[in-house]
């Protein structure tokens, strides 16, 4: 499974707040990049949330066996994205198209294979007071959990509440075909991002991700997860997510000031 990583920050809130350039995007993207989408796209608005700064638009596609997400935090300047998907796929092209709709000053981004340690990028140690949150990749192999559209509808609808996570939509699920092998995925957008789970039936594979702009008591969540989502677990890695982002947030802050500079210039102030 590949899975591409992108976290900006510094943009331009007025694109961060486009519901039609966000929803134009999603609708463009996979057809640049040759995936097939599974649906429409899904845009969901955020605005007067449980924490007012977190307002923003949360959107996503599902591909055949993977999906596609933005969250912009508006006010923040920032947005993280995710593509997932089990065939191949430019990762070059997808940083460049999404750096051209949404430009920001600070970029970081890396392409991993989940099942493959070596791809993922050296650590960096997290820091809790510094950066904007947790990204949990849980993989499966031998999967025996949650496997039908109504049960894992069921399981989504109110594993939010049990994880200390606030949803914001009822889950999404769909059933299609890769190859010769049946799909199920499924998502829900939460307060604190995403969850996310694709089965592949035959192969008894599972990909689970779970992404919060806050950090939580991992070891509570990663047992409830282990006990609802049952077999072997072959992947299990916890990243940070917008590493440093309070510096960044500052440097942001300070440039507010430039707005006004003109008046400075015209009526020497």
């Amino acid at each position: 499974m590949n899975h591409f990583v992108m976290d900006a920050f510094n943009g331009y809130r007025s694109r961060l707040d486009d519901i039609t350039l966000v929803h134009e995007f999603l609708e463009e993207l996979p057809l640049k990049l040759g995936l097939k989408p599974a649906m429409p796209p899904f845009i969901l608005p955020y605005y007067d949330g449980v924490v007012p700064e977190d307002c923003g638009i949360s959107a996503f596609v599902f591909f055949v066996g993977g999906h596609f997400t933005i969250h912009t935090f508006s006010f923040r300047e920032a947005y993280f994205v995710d593509l997932v998907a089990p065939q191949g796929f430019d990762a070059v092209k997808l940083e460049s198209t999404i750096r051209e709709t949404f430009p920001a000053e600070r970029v970081v981004s890396y392409l991993l294979e989940r099942e493959k340690k070596e791809s993922y990028p050296q650590k960096i140690e997290i820091n809790k007071d510094l950066d904007f949150g947790p990204h949990l990749f849980l993989d499966f192999s031998d999967y025996t959990g949650p496997a039908s559209m109504d049960d894992l509808f069921s399981l989504f609808d109110t594993m939010p509440f049990k994880i200390g996570m606030t949803p914001i939509m009822r889950p999404y699920v769909v059933k299609n075909t890769l190859g010769n092998e049946k799909v199920t995925s499924i998502l829900t957008m939460i307060a604190e991002s995403h969850i996310s789970l694709h089965y592949f039936e035959e192969s008894k594979r599972a990909y689970l991700d779970l992404f919060s702009c806050r950090f939580f008591d991992y070891n509570e969540v990663i047992g409830k997860l282990k006990q609802v989502f049952n077999g072997i677990v072959t992947n299990e890695t916890l990243i940070s997510r917008g590493s440093k982002y309070h510096q960044f947030k500052k440097v942001a802050a300070s440039q507010s000031g430039h707005r006004e500079s003109w008046l400075d210039n015209v009526y020497k102030r």
